[in-house]
């Protein structure tokens, strides 16, 4: 994994660890795991955008336009978006990231994204702490396969 990528990871995994402190009152650790959820979103997005713009890093000045500006708009980068991103650049980088996903990383991502879009848009869901570190494994999972899937020969 990428010094970049990998330092992003690590700064998230301080706030899910906090989410999961034992001495949170429930209430500390509903508005944690919310947070959570959020920047686990976050930073699947920003982790998207450094693995694909760095594969394409030596592309001409007018891929990198194009990269610039797509990334701007912000997406929901569920898997099958992710795969659906790839699969415009190279088939068989979309391929390989299809096949490598299990059903579970899918179900967290999306299931991530659910909770994260409800509370950014006043909605009442909710997770707890158990949950948000499985999303936040599922994100690491995801982010892992897409680096190799871009990388393989």
């Amino acid at each position: 994994m990428g010094f970049e990528i990998e330092n992003r990871f690590i700064a998230l995994e301080k706030v899910v660890n906090r989410a999961c402190a034992k001495n949170l009152d429930e209430e500390q650790a509903s508005y944690l795991c919310k947070l959570g959820s959020v920047l686990i979103c976050g930073n699947l997005e920003r982790c998207v955008e450094i693995v694909v713009t760095s594969r394409l890093s030596r592309s001409p000045p007018q891929v990198a336009s194009f990269l610039k500006s797509y990334f701007k708009k912000g997406t929901n980068y569920d898997c099958e978006a992710i795969c659906n991103l790839l699969f415009k650049f190279d088939t068989e980088w979309g391929r390989r990231l299809e096949t490598s996903l299990t059903d579970s990383v899918k179900s967290s991502i999306s299931s991530c994204y659910a909770v994260r879009n409800s509370v950014a848009h006043g909605g009442g869901q909710s997770l707890g702490p158990t949950i948000l570190r499985q999303y936040f494994d599922a994100s690491f999972v995801l982010v892992a396969e897409l680096e190799k899937s871009v990388t393989a020969n």
